[in-house]
């Protein structure tokens, strides 16, 4: 009986010591990786429903949600005739710079939620969030340092609307306390839709997207200078109309600079093209360069971190476009890939048909392998089925994409279109 204990004993020192072994190993090898958490928010427009998603990928590689939704204290943006505007956004979801808090908007009842991030990905409330957002109908998020810009989008076909849209600017202090500093307003209607800072920290781009639907037209594209204090103050010229036919109908929609050149793209949806601007380092005005052709609705837009390929969704047709982008004023289309379960079409009068199923937004994971999409339901037929989904592709070595498998369904009604994107490692 000694003898055979004895053999147990060293048969479990002998695995747990392999076991660490192993786990030193897999150290040295760089295969004890932080793990990818993708968040996003439900945009629930019913009162204080808001909440945030968060996914993972499993030991065997299948992605599905980490613990319940947190939810923000707010609520979304309800649009229940599926009309142009109050949807269109990005950014809505953004880290602060020290990597410690998760902000997001709260659409429907004009607040940002601020969540320390805990080392498990898990979200907590800073004190005294969620904060007011300086307007109506904050859409869009970016930060820079202590600052962060909200876009307030004054477009929400469930609330009166008293004021006009504004980019405002806050300081965030080392607990998460947001504290409002100015504001700039816009045209009412001209629906903002993104808050860009700059890569060198002196610009802000935004676009009022709906600005070339009023009488007499109002330009869409916009840049602003930031001061020390983070007061904002348009760029000469601006904002400007962007190329488009003879009757000034384009509107600019989806901003995202190039990581090395000084290259604003920005997403022409109504001709389903993608253009590029030369930034002038001296005074931020912009100089159109090209124009490529994308899809229908073609809107957001991401490259990769050493600026080689571009992607661009192409919410209309519910495809991707991927463009080499390593000459970065003149970038090349090289694939379009149409996601699974576009669901029917629809159509929208004066513009066309649509895929129930749209893509708004995109995220990498941080070794951008993998490209994360968060699809809404836009389909006003809200008989047909739920077409809220969450896409993850491959992404190959030379940069094209392809979908290993059918889409996740995300966990909310037809009704709710759910928008945003961020993806942290822990």
């Amino acid at each position: 009986m000694k003898k055979y204990l004895a053999l147990v004993l060293l048969i479990v020192a002998f695995t747990s010591c392999q076991k660490l072994i192993n786990e030193i190993k897999h150290h040295k090898n760089g295969e004890d990786k932080k793990e990818d958490i993708l968040y996003f928010q439900t945009n629930d427009f019913r009162d204080n429903q808001n909440a945030i998603l968060a996914y993972h990928h499993t030991e065997d590689g299948k992605l599905q949600q980490l613990g319940s939704p947190t939810y923000t204290k707010g609520s979304g943006v309800g649009n229940p005739e599926q009309i142009l505007g109050p949807l269109d956004s990005d950014y809505e979801l953004r880290v602060s710079t020290d990597g410690k808090f998760l902000l997001t908007v709260n659409s429907g009842s004009n607040t940002i939620a601020v969540f320390a991030i805990k080392s498990n990905g898990g979200l907590d409330h800073v004190p005294g969030s969620p904060f007011p957002s300086g307007g109506q109908t904050p859409v869009s998020i970016d930060v820079s340092g202590n600052k962060v810009f909200v876009v307030n989008k004054s477009q929400d076909p469930l609330h009166t609307i008293t004021q006009a849209p504004n980019y405002a600017t806050f300081t965030i202090d080392g607990n998460g306390k947001l504290t409002f500093v100015s504001k700039y307003e816009t045209t009412p209607g001209t629906s903002p839709t993104q808050a860009l800072v700059s890569r060198d920290k002196k610009l802000l781009f935004g676009d009022d997207f709906l600005g070339f639907m009023l009488m007499p037209p109002k330009g869409t594209l916009r840049v602003f200078k930031i001061a020390e204090s983070g007061s904002l103050s348009p760029v000469a010229g601006t904002p400007y109309f962007v190329p488009g036919n003879s009757t000034g109908m384009n509107g600019a929609l989806g901003l995202w600079q190039h990581p090395s050149a000084n290259i604003l793209y920005v997403g022409f949806p109504l001709f389903g093209q993608v253009a590029s601007f030369l930034i002038d380092p001296n005074n931020g005005a912009l100089l159109h360069q090209s124009t490529a052709p994308a899809g229908k609705a073609a809107c957001w837009i991401r490259t990769n971190k050493s600026g080689t390929r571009m992607y661009v969704l192409n919410s209309g047709e519910n495809t991707v476009s991927v463009y080499n982008s390593s000459n970065a004023a003149f970038p090349a289309f090289i694939q379009k890939l149409t996601l699974k379960l576009s669901g029917p079409l629809y159509t929208v009068p004066g513009i066309g048909e649509f895929t129930t199923s749209e893509p708004f937004s995109l995220a990498f994971s941080s070794d951008e392998k993998i490209l994360y999409i968060v699809n809404q339901h836009t389909n006003p037929d809200f008989s047909i089925g739920n077409y809220n989904y969450l896409h993850y592709l491959n992404v190959s070595a030379d940069g094209l994409l392809s979908q290993p498998s059918d889409p996740i369904q995300i966990p909310v009604p037809n009704t709710v279109r759910p928008k945003g994107s961020v993806v942290i490692d822990r």
